[in-house]
């Protein structure tokens, strides 16, 4: 066969998929494990089972060859909106839709809510996922093809963020309800520092722009406990469902599957609790009218917001009571306003954190949030369903006196976590049920140059030793003060392990070198008693290493008889540090 004839066959049936619409269209879930709730399906499209055409790549890389990428997407676009009503599930619908389309918002605008309106479906109810960009096309033009949309009630996220600079810039000008990590980033995160981090600060970015975070690609369990940590807000993956024609049939499972997720996750995150937090006060439903919430408000002088709850108990917005003073206060606002129901007025970007999350991470959601919302009340749920509202004030004095707290238990030369603290890190990252690495540091070597040197010198080590760690501990790390010259730092476990200690041992023998006088500095040690009280010379003052790779499965340890055990053979080794492996209780592996 020529590939003349191939090509003819190709358009032939792209054209007949276009035209005739000869599309399926599979849905895959978006999902918040903490709240057991799904958000919304994505419309996934592809060609007719058996075709030349049809995985959604080659549909959609013909479709570019032969200049009918636009009227694909259309024809996509139509096909999704009558597959999902349907179904007759009423969560969110995501729709993929490519810069080229969207910038002619007119057109698309104007189609997409026809399409909407021939089914009974609202714009609320639709989310426009942008796509990759194109080469060429200007920024500012999708920019104002949003917002001429977002006009029309469309809402819209972006996909694949931290794929490539332009993803970042539309980030920048646009203020999208979602975006979508990319699954480069999900992919092995919880084996990865570095991804942690750059998801981290993804996460921390959207939150302080009112944005939600959707990680695409959520494959094991893992990932998903990484994610969950990071702040993540929703996930979506085969972790949770495979894309399927029929997303109803499986629906029930699916909510199931994640309740039991949701539940396990809830008693690994015993004792770091903000439902202390939580003052429970009534809410509002959906349908109420603007006049019976003003008279509830009447009815509770303390309460400075109240939630929204649909007809499940799951919180869909915020009204607060200087809102609502602003709305009825101005001439005629009970005559304009008193009638309309709550889901025409209120917030419905609120905050809403659930009842086990961690004090740290509900507090930078808050504070990073805009100005104008930044003191504004927070929802608490409890597996998804209402629980009572928080307010930031007993937040930031929560807070406060955690900080106290750890000041009180602080390491006076350090103001690094003493004893106390260190105990609680160790038994709250076994409990969340994945490996970590639990690293003894001290140095070789400090008392001779202690009594050589004295105190003062000696105390200046300790904190070289105590910045050095610092600059190499990431924000998902902990770092600990046990004492004299011995540290603890709990580390995520990653590929890189080795060469992470590895740097900080080269950076610590770097700085601290520079306290040794020039000849004892060049002679590559210094003369001091030994223990038996004889001069003799020591080697420059070295840092020691003992990491422990702690499994899901380890019993509960006494780390201090592990760390005793090892720290001989660590002093010995040729680089001063030694990895270890926790098989099972009572055994373990280097």
């Amino acid at each position: 066969m020529t590939p003349f004839t191939v090509t003819s066959r190709e358009e032939e049936t792209l054209t007949d998929i276009v035209e005739r619409r000869r599309l399926r269209t599979h849905f895959q879930p978006i999902v918040s494990v903490p709240t057991g709730r799904i958000l919304a399906y994505e419309a996934l499209s592809r060609g007719p089972e058996g075709s030349l055409l049809e995985s959604p790549l080659a549909l959609f890389q013909s479709a570019g060859r032969h200049g009918r990428l636009i009227a694909l997407e259309y024809a996509c676009l139509a096909s999704a909106i009558e597959r999902w009503a349907e179904t007759g599930l009423g969560e969110l619908l995501f729709l993929n839709v490519s810069p080229e389309v969207l910038i002619d918002a007119a057109t698309f605008g104007a189609t997409v809510v026809a399409l909407l309106s021939q089914v009974g479906l609202a714009p609320s109810q639709v989310v426009i996922e942008i796509t990759e960009q194109s080469p060429g096309i200007d920024s500012q033009r999708i920019v104002e093809a949003v917002v001429e949309c977002q006009t029309l009630g469309l809402n819209f996220a972006l996909d694949d963020l931290g794929d490539g600079y332009a993803g970042l810039r539309l980030w920048s000008e646009l203020t999208p309800s979602y975006v979508k990590l990319d699954r480069h980033f999900v992919s092995g995160i919880d084996g990865d520092h570095v991804k942690r981090r750059f998801v981290r600060s993804i996460i921390d970015i959207a939150h302080s722009l009112d944005g939600r975070v959707i990680a695409e690609g959520v494959e094991r369990e893992a990932e998903l406990d990484a994610l969950l940590e990071l702040g993540a807000d929703y996930c979506q993956g085969w972790l949770f469902a495979h894309p399927e024609p029929q997303p109803q049939v499986g629906r029930d499972d699916l909510i199931a599957a994640l309740a039991a997720l949701g539940q396990t996750r809830r008693l690994h995150a015993a004792g770091t609790e903000i439902g202390r937090l939580c003052v429970a006060l009534p809410a509002l439903t959906h349908e109420m009218s603007v006049a019976s919430a003003a008279e509830r408000f009447t009815r509770m002088p303390e309460a400075n917001a109240l939630a929204v709850v649909d007809e499940a108990d799951r919180p869909v917005g915020l009204l607060g009571r200087q809102q609502l003073m602003t709305l009825l206060g101005k001439r005629f606002g009970f005559d304009l306003h008193g009638r309309r129901q709550l889901s025409q007025v209120m917030q419905t970007q609120a905050l809403c954190v659930e009842a086990s999350e961690p004090l740290e991470r509900v507090s930078r959601k808050v504070t990073g949030r805009a100005d104008v919302t930044r003191d504004e009340d927070f929802i608490i749920t409890d597996g998804g369903r209402y629980r009572g509202v928080g307010h930031v004030i007993n937040l930031l004095q929560l807070v406060t006196e955690q900080q106290v707290q750890i000041a009180r238990q602080a390491n006076p030369l350090t103001q690094l976590p003493g004893n106390r603290p260190i105990r609680a890190a160790l038994e709250r990252y076994q409990q969340r049920g994945s490996t970590f690495v639990a690293c003894y540091l001290d140095l070789d070597h400090f008392k001779p140059f202690n009594d050589r040197f004295g105190c003062a010198l000696g105390d200046q080590m300790i904190l070289i030793l105590a910045r050095v760690l610092g600059e190499a501990t990431g924000r998902d790390d902990f770092l600990g003060h046990l004492g004299g010259d011995d540290f603890v730092l709990l580390l995520d476990d990653d590929g890189r392990l080795h060469t992470r200690l590895e740097a900080i041992q080269r950076h610590f023998a770097r700085d601290g070198s520079s306290l040794l006088p020039s000849l004892e500095r060049a002679a590559g040690g210094f003369h001091a008693k030994d223990r038996f009280d004889q001069w003799r010379f020591f080697p420059h003052t070295r840092l020691s290493i003992i990491a422990l790779r702690v499994p899901p499965d380890a019993a509960t340890y006494s780390f201090g008889d592990l760390w005793s055990r090892f720290k001989t053979p660590a002093k010995r080794a040729g680089n001063g540090r030694i990895v270890v492996t926790l098989k099972s209780p009572g055994k373990s592996s280097s």
